[in-house]
C-alpha cells in the first residue's frame, strides 16, 4: 500500500447485500460466501458494531499515516444489491455513521425509493446515488433492469422523490451512476441526465468480473462518452483500469475484498469484527494514488 498522504477523504462502499429485485447481467454484487458466517445485516447490533469499527478506524491518524490516505471528514458509503430491501438496515447504519460524526450516502435502483422513506433518510445522506443505465423499457429488459413481476423503474416517480429529498436536505448531492455495456453504450441518456439533474453522473464501464459478454470495446465506451459530452461539467468517466484496487470495500460479511488485476474474481480479508479493521484491511490491495487521481478536489465523487 502507498504510504503517501493525501488530502482526499476516504469513502468506505459497504455492500450490505447481494439481494436485488433487478438482475443485472454485469453485476459485479457477488462474493464467495464463507459459510460460518451470517450477513450482518441479519443482526442490528452488528450493523451498529461494524460502522463502529470503520469509523473508528478510518478517522485514526495511525491508520492514516500507515497507509496513505487522509483520516479527516470520512464518508461510509451504503450500496448492494439493492439495500433499501432493508429499509431498518440503512438506517441503522446510516444514523449511527451520523452518530460517529461520519458523513454517509447511499446508492439504489430508486425503486424502493417512497416519499416517507426519503423523509426520513434526506437529513442524514450527504450524497444519494441512483443507477440508471437506460431510459428505453426495452433496453432495460436486456440489461435485466426489470423485476420478477416485469416492472421497470419508473422515471417520473423518482423525479418526485428527488424533489422530496432536496426539499428536506437542500444541501443533499445527488449522484447518477451508469454502466456502460455491449447493450446500452449507443443510447442517449441526455433526457435522463436532464430530468434528473444529478451534481455527478458516473459513467463506468462494465467490469467483466462476472460476465464478460456485457463488455464493450475501447471504442464503443469512448463513444458513449463523446455523445454526452454536454455534461462533461457533471460527469466523472471510469475505465476498468481505474476501479482496480481504488476501492475500500466491505461486503455483506463484513470483509474487505478487492478486485485485483493479478488475479480472477475478488480477494477477501478476515471478518472484520474478528480480527479488527486495521488487521483487515491491511490484508487487501488498496491504491491511494488511483483513488486520489481519480477523485481531484474533495473526493465527492469516489462512490
Amino acid at each position: 500500500m502507498n504510504q503517501t498522504s493525501h488530502s482526499v477523504p476516504v469513502v468506505v462502499n459497504w455492500h450490505l447485500t447481494e439481494a436485488c429485485n433487478f438482475s443485472c447481467r454485469y453485476c459485479y454484487a457477488h462474493w464467495e460466501r464463507a459459510e460460518t458466517i451470517k450477513d450482518l445485516i441479519r443482526e442490528e447490533y452488528q450493523v451498529r458494531a461494524l460502522v463502529t469499527e470503520l469509523g473508528r478506524f478510518f478517522r485514526s491518524d495511525g491508520a492514516a499515516e500507515k497507509f496513505g490516505f487522509c483520516s479527516a471528514d470520512p464518508r461510509l458509503n451504503i450500496a448492494g444489491g439493492e439495500p433499501l430491501l432493508f429499509p431498518s438496515a440503512v438506517q441503522t447504519a446510516v444514523h449511527q455513521a451520523r452518530r460517529l460524526g461520519l458523513r454517509a450516502s447511499l446508492i439504489t435502483n430508486g425503486s424502493f425509493l417512497t416519499e416517507k422513506l426519503c423523509e426520513s433518510l434526506a437529513p442524514c445522506l450527504d450524497m444519494l446515488g441512483v443507477s440508471i443505465d437506460s431510459g428505453e423499457s426495452d433496453t432495460n429488459n436486456l440489461i435485466g433492469r426489470v423485476d420478477s413481476q416485469g416492472h421497470f423503474l419508473n422515471l417520473d416517480s423518482l423525479s418526485s422523490s428527488f424533489e422530496v429529498l432536496r426539499r428536506r436536505n437542500p444541501a443533499l448531492k445527488v449522484k447518477l451512476n451508469t454502466v456502460v455495456n455491449r447493450l446500452n453504450w449507443q443510447d442517449d441518456l441526455s433526457s435522463v441526465v436532464d430530468l434528473i439533474q444529478p451534481e455527478k453522473w458516473k459513467i463506468l464501464r462494465a467490469l467483466p468480473v462476472i460476465d464478460q459478454s456485457t463488455s464493450v470495446t475501447d471504442v464503443q465506451f469512448r463513444a458513449f462518452v463523446v455523445r454526452h459530452s454536454a455534461y462533461r461539467s457533471v460527469a466523472v468517466v471510469e475505465d476498468n483500469q481505474d476501479m482496480q484496487e481504488s476501492y475500500i470495500m466491505v461486503d455483506p460479511q463484513g470483509r474487505f475484498f478487492q478486485n485485483s488485476p493479478c488475479s480472477a474474481g475478488y480477494q477477501y480479508s478476515q471478518p472484520i469484527l474478528e480480527v479488527g479493521a486495521e488487521k483487515a484491511f491491511s490484508q487487501v490491495n488498496f491504491d491511494v494514488e488511483k483513488f486520489s487521481s481519480r477523485y481531484p478536489g474533495n473526493g465527492e465523487g469516489a462512490a
